[in-house]
C-alpha cells in the first residue's frame, strides 16, 4: 500500500527521499528536524534539504514551539494543487508550442532534398501502394522473387472484384529470381522486358519497385508490409544498382504453356 503512495508521490515530482520525508512528517505531526531525520531514515542534514525541498512545493509549514523550530506537513489535499499548477505549466507550454509550430513547420517544409520515409503494415496499404504503382504512366522497374512468398501475397490481395497480376505494368522492366517448383504467375508482357537472375545464386524474398524519384521495398515473408521512400538521390543509388544486376541477367522466355498459369479467383 505504501508502495502505491510512493509511486503516486513521485509521479507528482517528489524524489524518493521526498517522499519519505513528507510521509515521515504526517505520521509524526509537527516535529523537530531531528525526530523527522530518525523516521525517515536519514541523517539531520538530509532531513533539512528534504524538509526545504518540500516547501518549494508547498508541503511543509515552519513555526516555533518555545525556543525550537518544529515543522509540520501541509494537508495531502495540498497534492491536487501541486498536480494543478503542474497541469497549468504544461498546458502554457502546450499554447507556447502551437504558436511556434507553424514556424517550425516552414523551415522543415524548406529542406527539399529531404528523403521522405513511410513504414507500412498489414494488407490495406499494401493494397493500395500497389493499385498506385499499377496506375503509372512513367515506366517501372521492379525486382522481385518468384516463390511461395510471394505466390501466397498475389491470392492474399486478391479481391472479388480485380485480381492482382505480378506485374500490372503499362511498360518497365522486370527483374526476377524464380525459385526452382515456382512458376511466375502468367500476365501479358507485351510491355515489359524481363531477365532472370539465377536462383541459386540470388535468393531473396520480397519485392523492390523503382518509379518517378521513389523506390518501395516489399517483405512478404511473415508480417506483410513495405518501406517507401521518396527521394531523388537514394532513387538514383538504387537504379544502378538495378542497372547493375540487369546486366548480370539473362531474357528470361515464357514457356509454351504460360498463360495456363493465371492465378484463379
Amino acid at each position: 500500500m505504501m508502495d502505491d503512495v510512493k509511486l503516486a508521490l513521485a509521479d507528482l515530482g517528489l524524489a524518493p527521499k521526498e517522499a519519505d520525508t513528507y510521509i515521515a512528517m504526517l505520521e509524526l505531526g509537527p516535529s523537530s528536524v531531528q525526530d523527522i531525520a530518525k523516521k525517515a531514515g536519514i541523517n539531520r542534514t538530509t532531513a533539512y534539504v528534504m524538509i526545504e525541498a518540500l516547501k518549494k512545493h508547498g508541503l511543509v509549514s515552519t513555526f516555533e514551539r518555545g525556543k525550537k523550530t518544529v515543522f509540520a506537513a501541509e494537508n495531502p489535499e495540498q497534492l491536487v494543487e501541486i498536480l494543478t499548477r503542474q497541469l497549468g505549466t504544461i498546458q502554457a507550454k502546450k499554447s507556447r508550442l502551437e504558436e511556434s509550430l507553424p514556424r517550425l513547420l516552414a523551415i522543415f517544409n524548406t529542406v527539399e532534398d529531404k528523403p521522405k520515409v513511410r513504414f507500412l503494415e498489414g494488407e490495406a496499404p499494401l493494397r493500395e501502394i500497389l493499385n498506385e504503382i499499377a496506375g503509372v504512366r512513367e515506366e517501372v522497374w521492379e525486382m522481385y522473387a518468384v516463390d511461395e512468398h510471394l505466390i501466397e501475397v498475389i491470392k492474399k490481395l486478391q479481391t472479388h472484384e480485380q485480381r492482382m497480376e505480378v506485374p500490372r505494368r503499362i511498360r518497365g522492366r522486370s527483374l526476377i529470381t524464380v525459385k526452382p517448383g515456382q512458376m511466375l504467375p502468367y500476365f501479358d508482357p507485351k510491355n515489359t522486358e524481363i531477365r532472370a537472375l539465377d536462383w541459386s545464386v540470388h535468393q531473396f524474398t520480397g519485392d523492390i519497385t523503382i518509379f518517378r524519384d521513389r523506390v518501395y521495398i516489399f517483405v512478404y515473408k511473415g508480417r506483410l508490409g513495405a518501406i517507401a521512400i521518396e527521394s531523388k538521390e537514394i532513387v538514383e543509388i538504387v537504379r544502378a544498382l538495378f542497372e547493375m544486376a540487369w546486366s548480370c541477367a539473362i531474357p528470361w522466355t515464357p514457356p509454351p504453356d504460360w498463360e495456363k498459369h493465371k492465378l484463379e479467383k
